[in-house]
């Protein structure tokens, strides 16, 4: 009898004192050992050169070159080398593949996202055209309950299907993190398209921006689905779907690109920008296609003439002002956002409460409905000089938005937030402007400075925020002091400790109880030739406690881990536990990945 080593040398064989035993290895000399008293004998093998010369690797064993018969292949290094290039340039055809089909999202969200945004404002022109008309006061009922039927009906929709609820970044991020999955992607499209536009319909203050991303990522997520395309690869069109919906928003694709590498992604690969700018480049070109004209770059942006000094004290005052704003308003949006599904009433009744805000809201000022994105442009183009009547506007807005976003009706925070940081910028302008330190042509430019900023307090993605602002507006004016204040800004929220209001409500919808939280999730990366992870030996890598690589998908086939060599193009499935995906996430990534 005998036996074989584990992978560590170990070994044990039940045997008599005195019998022989005899150890011996390919290209290693033969020794031969009597047992005596000790339970355990180590041994030593040393290497015999001369059998090593002896031996040829065949594809099935070893031999002796003397009992050698059949075709032989001799394997040179230049040969291997060539073959790793190969893979490598396969590699980077498959790359191009990516960013083609990356395009392809792009134009369907696109031609999603864009007639989204048409037939809100569409909605919103009707909606305007009757309430502007001041009809007969019994033509306002069948309105009324009109609309009412129509939140009902969109609230019954988020409660079938919980994943359209809010804006939809958490969602999208949780989806791309591994943690959340599509599970009727088509029909949840549908649901999120339908009620986001009936949820604006009837006036509540939401954004586009946010349903547009998540449409994104539906339109990315089948398109990957249908495509058979690598789990590895699927969070880049996942990614690339998320920012095109962006640039359809907005018609900004550089800032969508960066939206979803600060708020979604929340990480720098390589691949995610490259799909997600040409994805946002299609989807914003087909969007000013729709939408040649943009009303924001009919927005004057005049520079006041102050000395440096001034300037310095002018940044720093608006930075204070909306950090301390921002706090409040993060503070607020999340208290009533987790006490609303609290209050003890039908979800018809709520939307009877909502109604009636709107509906009064609609028959007072108009414009700040929908968001208030109107009403900001009408302020911004030609500004009101009545301090306490802005300031009124601004506190009524700021109070419907956050009742309408805690609905958890499909619609986001985004337009929202900017519409209240530029109001709040008109009113500091104001003051200013009656202190004599600034011109009332000046007013618009410290609002288009305070919207960028606000963003950047609520949201904490200053890149995203500078970069919108420039690119709908066009004026490279505030591009350089947004840079200042927004900069200020970030450092005083972290004085204050104002966590970011996207990553917040990921961890309340993860916490959720309609959140089917599992013990274990699969994170699949793909490896990149130069990484951490190429060329290293499943068996002997140290992955951060609990976590296992449970599969290597490599040239179409699942490959067993155990004693598997890691190459470039390798699709590697990577179990953890469920609390830590959000910590191991950028770690695990950046093995694969080069930066």
């Amino acid at each position: 009898g005998g036996t074989i080593t584990d992978i560590n040398g170990n070994y044990s064989l039940d045997v008599r004192k005195g019998a022989k035993l005899k150890f011996s290895y390919i290209g290693y000399k033969e020794q031969v050992i009597e047992v005596g008293d000790p339970t355990v004998i180590n041994v030593k093998m040393s290497e015999d050169s001369e059998v090593l010369d002896e031996v040829v690797v065949v594809g099935y064993g070893a031999q002796k070159k003397e009992s050698l018969t059949g075709a032989v292949t001799v394997v040179s290094d230049k040969m291997i080398k060539d073959k790793g290039r190969w893979r490598i340039f396969k590699l980077k055809l498959i790359d191009a593949r990516l960013y083609f089909v990356s395009i392809f999202v792009g134009l369907l969200t696109g031609l999603v996202a864009v007639p989204y945004h048409y037939l809100l404002q569409f909605f919103f022109n009707l909606r305007h055209d009757f309430f502007d008309s001041r009809p007969k006061w019994y033509w306002y009922i069948p309105l009324f309950l009109l609309m009412w039927g129509i939140l009902v009906f969109v609230s019954w929709l988020v409660k079938k299907m919980p994943l359209i609820t809010g804006g939809g970044i958490p969602q999208t991020r949780g989806v791309i993190n591994g943690r959340v999955d599509y599970k009727h992607p088509f029909l949840e499209l549908v649901a999120k398209f339908v009620g986001g536009i009936l949820a604006l319909s009837t006036g509540l203050s939401l954004g586009r921006e946010g349903p547009s991303v998540q449409i994104g990522s539906y339109v990315g997520y089948l398109v990957s689905k249908w495509g058979r395309v690598l789990s590895g690869e699927r969070k880049q069109l996942l990614a690339a779907g998320a920012g095109a919906g962006l640039a359809a928003a907005f018609a900004a694709p550089l800032a969508s690109s960066l939206l979803v590498i600060e708020s979604i992604e929340r990480f720098d690969a390589p691949k995610t920008a490259i799909t997600t700018l040409l994805a946002g480049v299609v989807a914003g070109g087909v969007a000013s296609w729709i939408f040649p004209m943009n009303p924001y770059f009919h927005i004057d942006a005049i520079v006041p003439g102050m000395t440096f000094g001034g300037q310095v004290k002018l940044f720093l005052l608006l930075a204070a002002v909306i950090s301390i704003f921002g706090k409040l308003f993060s503070i607020t949006t999340l208290q009533v956002k987790r006490i609303y599904p609290a209050i003890k009433h039908p979800e018809y009744v709520k939307m009877l409460y909502l109604l009636f805000i709107a509906f009064l809201i609609s028959m007072a000022e108009f414009n700040l409905t929908g968001g208030g994105e109107q009403f900001l442009l009408s302020q911004a183009m030609h500004p009101d000089t009545h301090i306490l009547w802005i300031v009124g506007m601004m506190l009524l807005h700021l109070v419907f938005s956050i009742f309408s976003f805690s609905s958890g009706l499909p619609g986001g925070n985004f337009i929202p937030t900017l519409v209240t940081g530029g109001l709040l910028g008109q009113i500091v302008a104001l003051i200013m402007v009656r202190q004599g330190l600034i011109a009332y042509e000046n007013i618009s430019y410290i609002m288009l400075i305070c919207m960028s900023a606000f963003l950047v307090a609520v949201v904490r993605t200053p890149l995203t925020a500078i970069v919108l602002i420039t690119e709908i507006t066009g004026h490279l004016e505030v591009f350089y002091p947004s840079i200042v204040v927004g900069g200020l800004t970030y450092y005083f929220t972290e004085m204050l400790q104002i966590k970011p209001l996207n990553v917040t409500l990921y961890e309340d919808m993860i916490h959720s109880p309609a959140f089917k939280e599992e013990a274990r999730y699969t994170l699949s990366v793909e490896v990149m030739s130069g990484s951490y992870l190429d060329g290293k030996i499943v068996d002997e890598l140290r992955l951060p406690e609990r976590c296992i690589i449970i599969n290597v998908h490599r040239d179409r086939k699942d490959w067993t881990p155990k004693g598997q060599k890691l190459m470039p193009g390798d699709q590697v499935q990577i179990e953890m536990d469920s609390q830590d995906i959000e910590k191991l996430y950028e770690p695990l990534v950046s093995m694969a990945n080069i930066y």
